[in-house]
């Protein structure tokens, strides 16, 4: 259970109400999001503020458009940030004025683990699904964990929760190299990928960095990593922990074996140290979420999780928001929305749609975000693209970077590679010319995934609204 007393000492002297207050600068992102969940269900009261205003289906915060200084109040305990706001922010300005502590988001996150058993979950890829799964099998093992997941579950409004448990688990970024803030007792790594060109100068870098991070896990911690990965396994090396794999290898720890598939839902027995757990059968779609559950399945075990628990948890698991997330359909058009923006995550994705919909065209309205890790990774775009039928290309979601700043890289420049390489592909700026041309082009029949980690999930809502034949699915 989180502690509701967390003050900052040196600001004893201003006023006290009966609950702690915390204000969220930049409360729309899906973890900061997260994060005030769990701090209402513990007692806090939040409010917040964020440039796209308040989330139009949760009204329970207050929640201001932009930001000013004069949201600032005497009586907040903590203002925490997201590291999409510059220090400069007005309303951290304040806070920093009257002696309020501001943290950043990260900071916070380490703040509540300290008295709990900490789980911290990195990778490059995985780490929303794999957290909410393990906090999944907790709830259903009735360990009633403490969690943050940086996106939603499917029919939920948040990815956070405060509960009586002594676990905390939570996704863990690289960004910054911020999940080297978190003094976790149990890590994993379920991969290690170039990405976040705009932070990590290197590969090196980025790698030095989740050596960081699995050497703060205790000597009667644990760490738990992808078998399969060679700069995972590179990582983890030498450490004074327990060291655990997962994966499909036979010389995984926990191992998936006997995998089997229908339409893209696999089902595998799951292993541990060549023994079997139990039966799983994914109802989320896709081989790397076997990995997902495997790793899940291995991390609340290891918290006291049974292995009925981690079964019955892993076969009612609903997914979350924008991972292969089926919305419905619009003249017999399958409409998906999927989070992907990184090469390995695009193939991952085209390969389960694929396996879902055989032999039925497939277009994806791709939108690159940051111009920084297109161009790091333009030739890795354009082949994990090639196996859609046809691509669209949005405009770069700019994201941290400016949208003013010159760019040696742009869309186009994926369009005329994915040309080059006998793709029917093509550059369109925004969604609503996206949303045009969809209109005229799709047949009966397609698969129409949107992908990207910007806003391009606008194209299929849009879509959908805006036809009378639309449908939610199921």
């Amino acid at each position: 259970m989180i502690d509701i007393s967390l003050r900052d000492t040196r600001a004893a002297a201003r006023p006290r109400l009966e609950a702690p207050r915390a204000h969220l600068v930049g409360i729309r992102g899906a973890g900061m999001r997260s994060l005030a969940n769990l701090l209402d269900e513990a007692g806090w009261r939040v409010s917040g503020s964020d440039l796209a205003g308040a989330a139009p289906d949760d009204d329970r915060f207050d929640v201001r458009r932009g930001h000013d200084a004069r949201a600032i109040e005497l009586a907040f305990d903590v203002v925490v940030h997201s590291d999409a706001v510059p220090r400069n922010n007005p309303e951290l300005r304040r806070a920093e004025a009257l002696g309020i502590e501001t943290l950043s988001y990260s900071r916070m996150l380490a703040r509540l683990m300290q008295p709990h058993t900490g789980v911290a979950v990195a990778g490059t890829h995985g780490k929303s699904t794999t957290t909410a799964m393990a906090s999944e099998i907790l709830l259903t093992a009735e360990l009633d964990p403490t969690y943050v997941v940086g996106a939603t579950s499917i029919g939920g409004v948040s990815g956070g929760h405060s509960g009586r448990g002594r676990t905390m688990v939570v996704e863990a970024c690289e960004y910054r190299a911020n999940f080297c803030q978190l003094q976790a007792d149990i890590a994993a790594v379920l991969n290690v990928e170039p990405d976040h060109f705009d932070w990590f100068e290197s590969h090196a870098q980025l790698k030095a960095a989740f050596r960081r991070f699995v050497r703060q896990v205790p000597s009667s911690g644990l760490v738990l990593a992808r078998a399969d990965c060679a700069t995972t396994t590179e990582i983890v090396k030498h450490l004074d922990c327990t060291v655990e794999t997962f994966g499909m290898k036979d010389t995984s720890t926990w191992q998936a074996r006997n995998l089997s598939s229908r339409r893209g839902y696999y089902s595998f027995e799951l292993c541990c140290r060549g023994q079997r757990v139990c039966a799983v059968k994914l109802p989320v779609p896709g081989r790397h979420n076997v990995y997902n559950a495997v790793a899940a399945a291995a991390l609340a075990s290891h918290c006291g999780a049974s292995a009925g628990a981690v079964r019955t948890a892993l076969e009612s698991f609903t997914g979350l928001r924008r991972r292969l997330q089926l919305l419905g359909e619009v003249r017999d058009v399958a409409l998906v929305d999927d989070y992907a923006h990184h090469p390995t995550e695009v193939a991952a994705a085209i390969a389960a749609l694929r396996e879902m919909y055989p032999g039925r065209r497939l277009i994806c309205a791709f939108q690159p975000h940051q111009a920084s890790r297109l161009a790091h990774l333009l030739d890795e775009f354009a082949r994990s693209l090639e196996n859609a039928d046809k691509i669209v290309v949005a405009d770069v979601f700019a994201a941290r970077e400016s949208s003013s700043q010159p760019r040696a890289i742009r869309a186009e420049h994926l369009a005329e590679r994915l040309q080059a390489l006998g793709c029917d592909a093509l550059h369109l700026a925004s969604a609503a010319q996206i949303v045009n041309h969809l209109k005229t082009s799709l047949l009966p029949g397609d698969v129409l995934v949107t992908m990207g980690a910007g806003d391009i999930g606008t194209v299929a809502h849009e879509l959908g609204k805006g036809l009378r034949t639309f449908r939610k699915a199921g």
